[in-house]
């Protein structure tokens, strides 16, 4: 790029650019950080060429940084096992799954990285005129935060639960299902119901509404579904709960078999739904949906959930899995541990 000097220009590199906010200063600056992120100049020859100094460079660029007119993404090399992948498939009867290798890192890194992995799987998935449902939580919103499609698609996304009302929106059905159709240039439904209710009678009333009705069926139509999966122990269990369950109703739930939920609802170590009244108070499509669904993706990681990913499996409601090593290994060996106790048994 050409630097042009004008008078103004020379006036402000007098000035340092102190204290000013001009348009001028702007344009300096978006120079500046062309010159050195897409044209790969130093920041010595970046000075010479706007004629300042380089420690005015310097600052230049972490202003521009600053005031978000430059964004920097680390892209770290979220590597897959294949091995355990084709342990978890051979062993469950899946169709994919994709294991993150951890190295130990941190939860929340962890997290990021499995999103990573569902981001480029759901890429080479979504299609023109599908049908997309999407759950709830943590996991899910680190993978709608990967999401970066080269591509529009026509798709229509929906939630296939109520609202949470989580005091952290951007995990909650309803953002997720706008910036996940936003992301594509696609549709989206919204469900103006809360998760849980207080009685059955009111459940029955509100998925009988026109609207919620009509919803509700769109999401059980579904070609693809994006699953978290849920652990119920009070002390691992979702943000999901807050404000429905305390800790003594999630304490008497797993006392009554409960290892996970999906789709708000509970279910027990061989995956059978539970048969205990806060099943039948949640609105959503309800676990017995997932079956009939093409393509369901679950995405769980940490080894809190080896019971809750281990019943969802054995109970088959999902083709597809997302983990990290630790967790697929937990899993695989629990599995294993259940198979010999079987065998002894009989």
């Amino acid at each position: 790029m050409k630097a042009v000097e004008t008078r103004g220009r020379r006036k402000l590199m007098k000035q340092n650019t102190r204290g000013t906010s001009s348009d001028e200063t702007d344009q300096l600056m978006l120079e500046v950080a062309i010159c050195y992120y897409e044209q790969r100049l130093t920041q010595e020859q970046i000075a010479r060429r706007v004629n300042t100094s380089r420690s005015t460079v310097s600052r230049l660029l972490e202003e521009a940084r600053n005031r978000g007119m430059v964004h920097i993404k680390i892209n770290y090399p979220w590597q897959r096992d294949p091995e355990i992948e084709q342990q978890l498939v051979e062993r469950f009867g899946l169709d994919e799954a994709r294991v993150l290798v951890g190295r130990q890192r941190p939860e929340e890194e962890t997290r990021r990285g499995t999103g990573e992995l569902t981001a480029q799987l759901i890429d080479g998935k979504v299609k023109d005129g599908q049908i997309f449902g999407i759950s709830f939580g943590r996991s899910l919103a680190s993978t709608v935060a990967a999401l970066d499609p080269k591509r529009k698609v026509a798709l229509e996304v929906v939630p296939v639960i109520g609202a949470t009302g989580s005091e952290n929106p951007s995990i909650d059905g309803p953002d997720l299902v706008r910036r996940f159709a936003s992301a594509y240039g696609g549709k989206y439904r919204q469900l103006p119901v809360p998760l849980l209710v207080e009685n059955v009678q009111t459940r029955d009333a509100l998925v009988q509404m026109p609207k919620i009705h009509e919803v509700l069926n769109l999401a059980r139509r579904a070609d693809i579904v994006l699953l978290g999966i849920g652990a119920v122990a009070p002390q691992h269990a979702s943000a999901i709960w807050k404000g429905y369950l305390d800790e003594r109703n999630l304490t008497r739930i797993e006392s009554q078999g409960a290892v996970g939920h999906i789709c708000g609802q509970f279910y027990d170590a061989q995956g059978q739904v539970l048969d205990i009244e806060v099943n039948r108070r949640a609105i959503g499509i309800g676990i017995q949906s997932l079956p009939g669904i093409e393509i369901v993706i679950a995405v769980a990681s940490g080894t809190d959930k080896t019971k809750a990913i281990l019943g969802a499996l054995r109970g088959k409601y999902l083709n597809v899995l997302v983990t990290d090593d630790a967790t697929a290994t937990a899993v695989l060996d629990s599995s294993e541990t259940g198979l010999s106790e079987q065998m002894c048994m009989t």
